[in-house]
């Protein structure tokens, strides 16, 4: 009997010491899940070094990553007894899986994989190459698993309570705050800097998780995508859209200009903050764009075009020039609607009329969505990102214009003709710091070290590298058979440092207004030489370009929101904040500019193309 009792306590103090494991568990799952969320991001800053460092993930972002685990740990309250158990390892388990394929992902697309790539499958892969790389470090998120389910197979741990809606609530609602709080701070309060936000996507993936960590930033991206999924555009939106587009087409009868380049090759050169005032001036006695002066001289030169991004900057242009659609202005259209896709884009007009179609930036997949937006949007059958380059020279921002062009020609020269390349260039980018061996201009010492003199010297530098180009390009014997569009994609040092610059007094200040406009050059060797003076802005170069090229206009002209520079009758656009330029010739046109922005917003967000196959 003595032997029976003994039996009896020592069995008992085992299952309680057993039932105790169950809070060490608990807490064993949230720290794990914490330290390989901390790891993840930490493989995501450094995915190019060798080693792991992990001080760059601050305490409060870890803060917030906690919250965002225990919301969804809090839901195993909601199971009794050993379900928990098996509801905790399969979150662990589901949640390792998700990091071992977004890191595998994300080293090819610099993306992240979501519920997007399932209902847009468009946005899957756009770089068509390895859809998953896995490196031998992701065996740290399969370690922890194992060694877990070990210890709770060897310990016998087991869990006595039934569901808890009390702990539920108390973890839920925590976690719920401690969310809500952070929102405040770092979105609304912006305490944490502008590339750490909870519900903003940021200039890449890598600013997008930062905050949210990876629980937070699929649950969003989840919600997000429902919800364009199962909206229903409204019907008066897409009538007014229809009515739109038919006000705007002029059915004017073809002139001279139909078919000037019919079958030639065609390059867009996008200038990074080219602004039109550089042109044809002079500074310190010496031309500013020697080049450009040249080419506006023998191709068309178009005087009166203006920026017209809205919320985004390049990568607006980017949008604009390949749709002849407005942009949006609450958000960047590409980071925000990469998924919608655009049937009558310059590209897939050109890849139907026999065209290679190439889309490129010296830059990673990942930044400003362009990857996403030129692949899926747009339907670039090939694609060159930064590591298609050899980064031998740096200048200004990135990739020296120098070597990007010299890269460029090279590649082009291996190109099966016909075919449409739309490249971005990097120097020129602010603040214009360019290293004294690129300045040629000898400034004033103030001015060579204001943003207008680096801006000066900056633009200088890439005009003689599109020179270089154009060079390379005719002696390559490829410049007989080409265009090369030469255009700026939003204004520069007048649009970002105005305030540092407007007190400065140089050369009877000829420098100082702001006017938003833009150069735009089509350049053919032996081509037409025109200027021609129309106000006009980025959502017409497409259709002009396209006319120009000969390509009938039902293959655009229903779906674009520009119109042909060379064969209109009207000389009024609307840039950013509704501001009208140039005359307009009747109150309808007036009405019409000044509904195109919010027009641009309803194509967008209503997938407008998606229900109207025009």
């Amino acid at each position: 009997m003595k032997f029976d009792l003994l039996k009896f306590i020592y069995c008992n103090a085992k299952d309680k010491i057993r039932s105790n494991w169950i809070s060490i568990f608990r807490f064993v799952i949230v720290i794990d899940m914490l330290i390989k969320t901390t790891v993840f991001l930490t493989i995501l800053e450094e995915r190019k070094a060798d080693k792991l460092i992990i001080d760059n993930i601050s305490i409060k972002l870890s803060l917030v990553h906690l919250m965002y685990i225990i919301l969804v740990f809090s839901f195993g309250y909601l199971l009794s007894y050993n379900k928990q158990i098996i509801y905790y390892n399969l979150l662990n388990i589901f949640y390792s899986i998700l990091l071992v394929m977004d890191l595998g992902y994300y080293r090819m697309n610099m993306d992240l994989l979501g519920l997007k790539n399932i209902f847009f499958p468009g946005t899957f892969n756009p770089m068509k190459g390895d859809i998953f790389i896995f490196k031998s470090s992701d065996i740290l998120f399969v370690i922890d698993i194992i060694l877990i389910i070990v210890w709770v197979l060897v310990c016998k741990i087991i869990n006595n309570e039934k569901r808890n809606l009390i702990k539920f609530s108390v973890t839920f609602i925590i976690a719920t705050l401690g969310i809500f709080i952070s929102f405040i701070s770092l979105d609304v309060l912006s305490l944490a800097g502008w590339d750490r936000k909870m519900f903003d996507k940021s200039w890449t993936t890598l600013m997008s998780i930062r905050a949210p960590g990876p629980i937070g930033y699929h649950g969003y991206e989840a919600i997000t995508t429902l919800k364009r999924v199962f909206h229903n555009p409204k019907a008066e939106d897409m009538k007014e859209i229809d009515d739109w587009i038919v006000s705007n087409n002029e059915n004017l009868l073809d002139n001279e200009y139909k078919g000037m380049f019919k079958g030639k090759n065609v390059i867009f050169l996008q200038i990074e903050s080219l602004e039109n005032f550089v042109i044809n001036k002079k500074t310190n006695g010496k031309e500013i764009t020697p080049i450009l002066n040249k080419l506006i001289k023998e191709g068309l030169y178009f005087n009166n075009i203006y920026e017209q991004n809205n919320a985004g900057n390049s990568i607006d242009c980017d949008y604009m020039v390949n749709t002849s659609i407005f942009p949006l202005g609450g958000d960047i259209t590409a980071l925000n609607y990469g998924e919608v896709v655009y049937p009558n884009s310059l590209q897939r007009v050109l890849n139907n009329q026999g065209y290679k179609t190439i889309s490129t930036h010296p830059l990673e997949p990942g930044e400003f969505n362009w990857l996403e937006l030129h692949r899926n949007g747009f339907g670039a059958s090939e694609i060159w990102d930064d590591d298609d380059y050899f980064y031998d020279e740096y200048v200004g921002y990135g990739l020296s214009d120098k070597s990007f062009l010299n890269q460029l020609a090279y590649k082009i020269d291996k190109i099966n003709e016909p075919f449409y390349l739309h490249s971005s260039t990097l120097t020129s980018h602010g603040p214009f710091n360019i290293d004294d061996e690129y300045r040629v201009l000898n400034l004033p010492k103030k001015i060579d070290k204001s943003y207008l003199g680096g801006y000066f010297e900056s633009i200088s530098y890439t005009d003689r590298q599109i020179g270089m180009f154009i060079d390379r390009l005719d002696k390559d014997g490829l410049l007989d058979d080409t265009i090369v569009v030469i255009y700026g994609d939003h204004g520069g040092v007048h649009k970002y440092y105005n305030d540092d610059i407007k007190d400065l007094c140089y050369e009877g200040n000829w420098w100082k207004e702001y006017t938003k406009e833009i150069p735009l050059i089509i350049y053919s060797k032996n081509g037409h030489k025109q200027a021609f003076n129309k106000h006009g802005g980025q959502v017409d170069i497409m259709p002009t370009v396209l006319y120009l090229l000969g390509v009938e206009d039902f293959n655009y002209k229903k779906t674009s929101m520009g119109r042909v520079l060379v064969n209109t009758n009207r000389d009024a656009t609307v840039i950013k904040g509704n501001i009208i330029k140039g005359q307009c010739k009747d109150e309808e046109e007036k009405n019409n500019l000044l509904k195109a922005y919010d027009i641009g917003e309803k194509i967008i967000k209503n997938n407008y193309f998606k229900y109207n196959r025009n």
